[in-house]
């Protein structure tokens, strides 16, 4: 089967950082067995230094496009799911272009700063790019807002996959990478054209239930009224008077023709004065919403149909040669002992000569199957297979 990638991956336990970049280094030395690598996506706990990994690795290939974050958590074909632990992909490709980019978060014009960041990379790529791979956060900045932006300037005809940094629910400071740069005011991502092919899948297990309402009032990530009605009432008419929003019941958003776009969860952040809601993420007027449930069984359900879609999707005459997975820090929270299962389902998959890399975040981006348009997503498996 051809593949128009060569990937070297590393993973390191390693709690010191200078020992872990070495080992990362080492073990992606002898697999790259002398190939030069264009690009690299860098996982990491909140830990580790940062700076001194960063360092280390253009140290040793000056010319690397790379980008990456911090995370709830990282997983691997190479360690299966662990904690504060640091993960390095390099990829290899004489077909295909990769190059990093960067967004300032803090501009004031956060379109003419996409614009610009986007047409910067392109002019580096020197041809129209297939695919984004886009990292973010929601800590200091709304990465959602980066999403969009870029989706405008592209006129959304660029698929834009990845997900947001994390800090291990500590909700203080996450770190985005770009090049040296470690950063929290900053949004990074890699663009890829030429000869490749990738697919998609998205999913999060969870199941509506109840009457479908309307968003008649928000701004932004606050609901204020479903039906005209304070939105805490809408949780208390269908599950009874005590039900209040939380992790695990998130609301399924639709538009107005009832198609899927997202899902929205909240911290228990609501207001009983007003009735209104704080969400991970916006929530449009005149959006569907209906309340939804889960349990592990499900949540792993999820992510088998997550896979299968973006497996189902890939060119039969090629072998995907990675999964990139993106997978919400909610999901292992309330996975708990059994979070090593969705890396387990990955692997079983994709098949055992497809190699794969992921990280919990705190929100993930992916078009959504019915239309194909970029969005941000809660409490869902996104997964990219690129061959």
């Amino acid at each position: 089967m051809k593949s128009n990638f060569f990937i070297a991956i590393a993973h390191s336990v390693e709690l010191d950082s200078f020992f872990a970049v070495t080992e990362l280094i080492e073990k992606c030395e002898f697999q790259l067995a002398n190939r030069s690598p264009t690009a690299g996506i860098l996982y990491a706990s909140i830990d580790v230094d940062h700076q001194l990994v960063l360092d280390k690795i253009y140290e040793k290939w000056p010319d690397l496009h790379l980008v990456g974050c911090t995370t709830d958590g990282e997983f691997s074909s190479e360690c299966e799911y662990v904690e504060d632990s640091l993960v390095l992909t390099l990829f290899v490709s004489e077909k295909t272009k990769i190059v990093s980019g960067i967004i300032n978060n803090a501009a004031i014009d956060v379109k003419k700063e996409c614009s610009q960041a986007l047409s910067e990379a392109v002019s580096k790529l020197g041809q129209i790019p297939k695919l984004c791979i886009l990292f973010s956060d929601v800590l200091k900045t709304n990465g959602e807002t980066v999403m969009e932006q870029l989706n405008i300037v592209t006129d959304g005809k660029l698929p834009i996959v990845g997900g947001i940094s994390a800090d291990s629910w500590r909700f203080n400071e996450a770190k985005l990478f770009y090049n040296k740069i470690s950063s929290s005011s900053i949004s990074s991502f890699l663009l890829l054209a030429g000869e490749f092919d990738f697919s998609l899948g998205m999913d999060s297990g969870w199941e509506p239930i109840g009457d479908c309402g309307t968003i008649t009032r928000s701004e932004g990530n606050v609901i204020y009224e479903i039906n005209h009605k304070p939105a805490l009432e809408f949780y208390s008419n269908i599950l009874g008077e005590k039900t209040k929003p939380t992790l695990e019941l998130p609301i399924a958003v639709y538009d107005e023709h009832g198609d899927f776009r997202f899902m929205r969860t909240s911290f228990e952040n609501y207001d009983n004065n007003d009735g209104s809601i704080t969400y991970l993420g916006n929530v449009p007027v005149d959006s569907k919403v209906r309340i939804t449930m889960v349990n592990r069984e499900s949540i792993l359900d999820g992510t088998t149909s997550s896979i299968s879609q973006a497996v189902s999707k890939f060119p039969s005459n090629y072998s995907p040669t990675i999964a990139l997975c993106f997978t919400c820090s909610a999901r292992r929270v309330l996975l708990g002992t059994r979070t090593i299962e969705e890396c387990q389902i990955v692997r079983e998959k994709i098949g055992g000569s497809v190699k794969f890399v992921g990280f919990y975040s705190y929100g993930e981006f992916c078009p959504n199957s019915n239309k194909l348009t970029n969005e941000f997503h809660n409490e869902t498996f996104v997964v990219a297979l690129l061959g």
